[in-house]
């Protein structure tokens, strides 16, 4: 019996014994294998998904800033008309605004066909006014509508000190003169999302598109109006609303308050809605994210822009 054990003990492992640890091992080699691959997927996943949405927040942080600073919250059609695929605005750039005279106390015409704004400015020379040509500024009436003008000179008032004429020539005004009209030094600006070039541009006064953002899916912006007891009704329809806006193409600028016409509420410009889409490339194939937010219209105690136009 002992010489069979010490046989036994001699022999070691058969063949078959073998072939069934390996066969055992290649298993939980295949298990762990599989583990880490679904691992190192998933986290491939998850980091396009991460960059995706951390582009999309900082594209939307950058508008927000810049829209947040609009002068009086007013939306332009400068440099773009202003609908669900492109946005423009203006910045204030220094001053608290000049006072505008009439040309011609009696004739509102002859204001708004008027070639030059004439300004008040409390300043003996010309580097004491703070518009220059080249600049653009916004002329904005107590009824909130303004007008963005191109300077193309600042020139004193013949016989009248500390009086300046401020030159639009070959753009001219489009809006009323009241009382307490002034005007203002700005900086326009706008976004513009291209679907076929998926990118996002900017574009500040006349100068060159820049892109923001490359690899863009959509790009929208909703207009929200809200009624007297916060109800809300989203880029207002024509024929439901008046005044009829065509927020798919548009050509200016948003209403700053519409009429429901079966009812007669008014409902007032609020907040824009975004949303973002963007994809990243993941295992040789695109995840997609969307981002969404809301951005309040700033609003100004002593003036509201309700709408701001261009010169003719």
């Amino acid at each position: 019996v002992e010489a069979v054990e010490v046989e036994q003990k001699e022999r070691g492992f058969t063949l078959v014994e073998l072939l069934l640890a390996l066969a055992i091992l290649a298993t939980l080699l295949a298990v762990a294998y599989g583990g880490v691959i679904q691992f190192m997927q998933s986290r491939s996943d998850l980091d396009a998904a991460i960059n995706a949405q951390a582009k999309l927040r900082r594209i939307v942080e950058v508008f927000t800033q810049d829209l947040r600073s609009a002068v009086f919250g007013g939306l332009s059609a400068t440099p773009y008309p202003s609908g669900n695929a492109s946005i423009s605005f203006a910045l204030i750039e220094g001053g608290a605004g000049y006072p505008v005279l009439p040309h011609d106390s009696g004739n509102n015409q002859s204001f708004k066909r008027a070639a030059e704004a004439k300004i008040v400015v409390l300043a003996g020379a010309l580097s004491g006014v703070g518009i220059a040509r080249g600049d653009e500024v916004l002329m904005v009436n107590n009824l909130g509508d303004g007008v963005i003008l191109p300077v193309t000179g600042v020139n004193p008032v013949g016989g009248e000190p500390n009086r300046w004429h401020v030159v639009h020539a070959g753009c001219g005004n489009t809006i009323d003169y009241t009382p307490n009209t002034l005007l203002f030094r700005v900086r326009t600006l706008g976004f513009r999302f291209d679907p076929t070039t998926r990118r996002l541009v900017y574009r500040e006064g006349g100068g060159e598109e820049v892109p923001v953002a490359f690899d863009m899916e959509r790009f929208e912006i909703h207009y929200v109006y809200e009624g007297a007891f916060g109800d809300t009704v989203t880029d207002p329809p024509g024929g439901a609303f008046t005044p009829a806006y065509d927020f798919a193409r548009p050509t200016g600028a948003p209403p700053y308050q519409v009429t429901e016409v079966a009812t007669g509420k008014v409902y007032t410009l609020r907040r824009l809605s975004l949303v973002l889409e963007a994809r990243f490339p993941s295992r040789g194939r695109p995840v997609s994210r969307t981002y969404t937010a809301q951005v309040e219209l700033a609003a100004n105690t002593q003036y509201q822009a309700k709408r701001i136009v261009p010169c003719e």
